[in-house]
């Protein structure tokens, strides 16, 4: 209703100001032209202009309110174009404001919304789809009719059967929820396979939600799940978020058992999120099969690129030497990341690599793997390779480098490097590399700035 009131006060705006705006026109006929740089926008045609149009060009500047956005000029100006049209008894006209009313979801603002309601239903009862649309969402918000959602159904179904994709969408949310038909589930999910991905996900969430909170009338919660893991195909991150609105209760319910089992769902159809969230329940448990299952959740989370918190998970774990056959998981787990892009495994391996922790020890290997997290730009991977330069383990020792390193690490905000930094630049500090006081006076004046 909202929208209808701000369509209404728009038009009302527009037509009342275009006179006005006419009339200054006229006023100032006798100055100069204006430069084309100057020009002002021509003003919305009042609704006595739009009612002295011939019925094409109204048809033409109604076309345009099918495309522009609500409250623009175009949006209002279109739509009472199509409006009067209409009302001469121009089925074209008619047939366009029902596309109107369909693409945007709107509600007209007539007096006499009763006639409107009748040459819609005529034009429907010719073939005209979003016509018969247009029908049952005026008997589903009762507007201009008594509302009747099973009258509303029964309209949204002939939509439906002649292919209207909303109408397909409104007929599963009917079969769903028991808005206007008796439950089916299963035809409820049938009517959404000729819907395109985005609406059939959105729909089956308010399915979802609708049985959850019993906004028609039924609460149940199973039927709801099952609607959240058929989204969960589709995108699970939005079921992954369904999870956590229901774990913290922000909708008005809190379920958290519900939640554990959406968070698994999503979790397995590949949302990094849910796989995160579950690997971290698990993480500190103390036994052994449930770390197991937190490195394999981690896995999969970390490998997405983005995932950073999942690769700094599988790498704190590995530091901790953990035994037996967990060490080679986390170390597999952490070559699936790298292989990803994770950039975050790349400084786990180099652990590995640096104490022979599950591979064989190669500092080497160590230095080459923190050196290419550090081309990507990991701070915590320019500290530790610059502790490398700076003792010359894995490479050859440069003080120069080690400081560079350090000071790029400093200030991209890594907690140790000013510390290591200052230890580096202190007067005294010795090193393999030719020219150490120049490296030290370059690191001073680092510090300094």
């Amino acid at each position: 209703m909202t929208r209808a009131a701000q369509i209404v006060l728009l038009s009302s705006l527009i037509a009342g100001l275009a006179p006005a705006a006419m009339a200054a026109s006229s006023s100032g006929s006798g100055s100069k032209p204006r430069s084309p740089q100057a020009a002002v926008p021509a003003a919305a045609p009042s609704q006595a202009q739009l009612r002295a149009m011939s019925t094409v060009r109204l048809l033409k500047l109604g076309q345009k309110a099918l495309t522009a956005e609500m409250e623009t000029q175009d949006f209002v100006t279109g739509l009472d174009a199509a409006k009067i049209a209409s009302a001469r008894g121009d089925r074209e006209a008619t047939r366009l404001m029902a596309k109107i009313m369909a693409r945007h979801q709107i509600i007209l603002g007539d007096a006499d919304r009763a006639k409107l309601e009748r040459r819609f239903r005529y034009e429907a009862l010719r073939g005209a789809s979003s016509s018969v649309l247009a029908v049952a969402a005026m008997y589903d918000r009762g507007d201009g009719v008594p509302a009747d959602t099973k009258k509303a159904a029964e309209w949204y179904l002939w939509a439906a059967r002649v292919g209207h994709e909303r109408g397909m969408a409104h007929a599963a949310y009917a079969y769903g929820t028991g808005r206007g038909l008796e439950r089916d589930e299963a035809t409820a999910l049938k009517w959404l396979e000729g819907v395109n991905e985005g609406r059939q996900r959105s729909t089956l969430l308010d399915i979802g939600w609708a049985l959850v909170l019993g906004t028609e009338g039924v609460k149940d919660m199973p039927s709801a799940l099952r609607f959240f893991e058929r989204a969960a195909q589709i995108k699970p991150s939005t079921v992954y978020q369904v999870a956590l609105d229901l774990e913290r209760g922000t909708r008005g319910i809190q379920d958290r058992d519900a939640a554990g089992h959406l968070i698994r769902v999503a979790a397995e159809r590949g949302d990094s999120g849910a796989a995160t969230h579950l690997a971290n329940a698990l993480s500190g448990s103390t036994d052994v099969e449930d770390r197991r299952r937190a490195v394999q959740w981690y896995s999969l989370a970390a490998q997405d690129k983005d995932n950073v918190a999942a690769g700094q998970s599988l790498s704190r774990l590995l530091a901790l030497r953990p035994s037996g056959e967990l060490v080679s998981e986390i170390v597999a787990a952490l070559e699936k990341a790298r292989a990803a892009g994770n950039t975050e495994a790349l400084i786990g391996l180099a652990h590995a690599y640096s104490e022979g922790i599950g591979a064989d020890a190669s500092p080497e290997k160590a230095a080459a793997l923190l050196q290419e997290a550090s081309d990507a730009g990991s701070p915590e991977a320019k500290y530790k390779l610059g502790l490398m330069y700076q003792s010359g383990v894995g490479v050859t020792a440069d003080l120069g480098k080690a400081v560079e390193l350090m000071t790029s690490a400093r200030e991209s905000g890594y907690p140790l490097a000013a510390v290591a930094l200052s230890s580096m630049t202190e007067p005294g500090t010795t090193n393999s590399v030719k020219e150490p006081a120049k490296a030290t006076d370059q690191a001073s004046e680092a510090t300094v700035q």
